[in-house]
């Protein structure tokens, strides 16, 4: 098994929102899920808070291509991981875009 992480800063503008990617590596096998969240500061240096406003949320994540564009139902090759945050109504200063893929080598 390998996780993969990505993390942007924002957003932070009010009403707007952003993709964040992650792909596997070579050799890091398959896609086999990932998983997202928006926060209020660098989950890499400290500890993971809640995003700078309340309205700031997270919209979804799913598999994807390297660009994070949804694939198609049913697609058995995807290999990135993309996470949509959106922030409400206010600007916040803080937020980032956190993004994980989980990735496994059937050995094959």
């Amino acid at each position: 098994m390998k996780v993969r992480y990505s993390e942007a800063s924002g957003p932070n503008a009010g009403s707007t929102g952003q993709n964040t990617t992650v792909s596997c590596g070579v050799g890091d096998g398959n896609l086999v899920s990932g998983g997202a969240a928006i926060s209020g500061s660098n989950v890499t240096t400290t500890d993971f808070t809640g995003p700078g406003s309340a309205g700031d949320h997270l919209n979804g994540s799913f598999p994807s291509d390297s660009s994070g564009n949804p694939v198609s139902d049913g697609t058995t090759t995807a290999a990135s991981w993309t996470a949509f945050t959106h922030t409400g109504g206010m600007a916040s200063t803080t937020n980032h875009s956190d993004v994980w893929a989980l990735c496994a080598n059937d050995g094959v």
